[in-house]
């Protein structure tokens, strides 16, 4: 199997069994549904509060794992903020980003779905609905084409709940870069 898909399993494994709710996003999730690019990382959205710092980091330990000091961990989780995760031998990044408490963020992480990523091992994944409304907001952000080819390749692959989309592009004002896709 190659390595950065062990790495990334094993990873997910880990929360599980650590009842660490999460979801996986960004661009492992836009390949799923869309089209395949490349990319050497995961991007994962966790729900912890900040008494669980200390389990993450216990689940994540050196010499396989660089994690963040239990300062810095916890700090992250109880501002909702996002740090990353280094498996030293693969040099594979899993970026951890904090559930935040907006209504959007509660929606999005009620919607995720169990599915097979590789025959035999199944996670969490955000709805395709929510990668795009993500994707809207990091292309609102930087404006890095890349979300728009993304969101793309979801919307030409995956079946999609046009109102739910609609719903949330006009309460995130979106508009303008949906736009931009069509």
């Amino acid at each position: 199997m190659v390595p950065f898909i062990e790495t990334f399993q094993n990873a997910l494994k880990r929360l599980e069994g650590a009842d660490i709710s999460y979801m996986i996003v960004g661009s492992i999730a836009s390949m799923i549904y869309g089209e395949p690019r490349l990319t050497r990382d995961m991007d994962i959205v966790i729900d912890v509060e900040p008494e669980d710092a200390i389990k993450f980091e216990k689940l994540f330990t050196q010499p396989e794992y660089y994690c963040p000091p239990i300062e810095i961990l916890s700090d992250e989780i109880r501002n909702r903020g996002q740090f990353n995760l280094l498996h030293v031998l693969t040099g594979l990044k899993i970026d951890v980003i904090v559930k935040k408490v907006t209504a959007f963020d509660q929606s999005r992480f009620a919607r995720r779905q169990r599915i097979e990523l590789w025959e035999g091992f199944s996670a969490n994944l955000a709805s395709a609905e929510d990668i795009i409304l993500k994707k809207l907001e990091y292309f609102r952000e930087g404006g890095s084409e890349k979300h728009i080819r993304d969101i793309r390749g979801i919307i030409s692959n995956t079946e999609i709940d046009h109102d739910y989309l609609k719903s949330w592009i006009t309460k995130l004002h979106l508009e303008q870069e949906w736009a931009k896709v069509r």
